[in-house]
């Protein structure tokens, strides 16, 4: 659940100023070290092992696998990259303990790539989840704007949703917040779906 606090004004500024968008999701994954020894020579040699199953070392991934991740069933698209987003956003948006993990799945039937991969995740997470059970919590928001990045940020879109979520326990009494959000889009033979998804705010 995100708490944070974004007044609407600050968030529609930060839209207007191209909002310094970054990619979260590009890193380096650092190798580790192990040391062996060999007892015939006393000598110390370090070796590098990578925790990738080696279908996906180097960053990729098999190509049946990519291929399942990117391809998007009929009806899934919309017909401008607003659209997929407010769709979605509204979807994201709009949920209760119990329903949560259906609209994840939902949520990756009209996605694609790192959104997709995100949203059946959290399917399977929320799925399994007995603090959003047992504080019954609900959440309910709206789409207050969607731009397009500018300059370096150009293919990235900022979304913002006014949403209030409820419940019991530390759910109860949480202000309605305002969200930011940074995605982008793709098109596909089906119209535009969701590619990536990074909640900010």
């Amino acid at each position: 659940m995100r708490q944070l606090r974004l007044p609407a004004a600050l968030a529609v500024a930060l839209i207007l100023a191209g909002c310094g968008l970054t990619d979260p999701y590009t890193s380096q994954h650092l190798a580790t070290t192990g040391t062996s020894t060999s007892t015939s020579t006393a000598s110390t040699t370090a070796t590098a092992t990578n925790a990738d199953p080696a279908p996906e070392r180097g960053g990729t991934i098999p190509q049946g696998a990519q291929a399942a991740q990117n391809n998007s069933a009929a009806g899934s698209g919309s017909p401008t990259p607003q659209a997929a987003l407010e769709r979605y956003a509204n979807l994201d948006s709009n949920w209760t303990a119990k329903s949560v993990a259906g609209v994840q799945d939902q949520l990756a039937a009209i996605s694609l790539g790192q959104a997709r991969a995100q949203a059946l995740q959290a399917a399977a997470s929320y799925g399994r989840d007995s603090t959003l059970q047992a504080s019954q919590v609900a959440n309910t928001g709206a789409v207050v704007a969607i731009a397009p990045g500018q300059g370096p940020e150009t293919g990235w879109w900022v979304i913002v949703t006014h949403e209030t979520t409820t419940g019991q326990g530390e759910y109860a009494g949480l202000p309605p917040t305002d969200h930011v959000t940074n995605a982008q889009v793709e098109h596909t033979r089906n119209g535009f779906v969701v590619s990536a998804w990074s909640p900010q705010s």
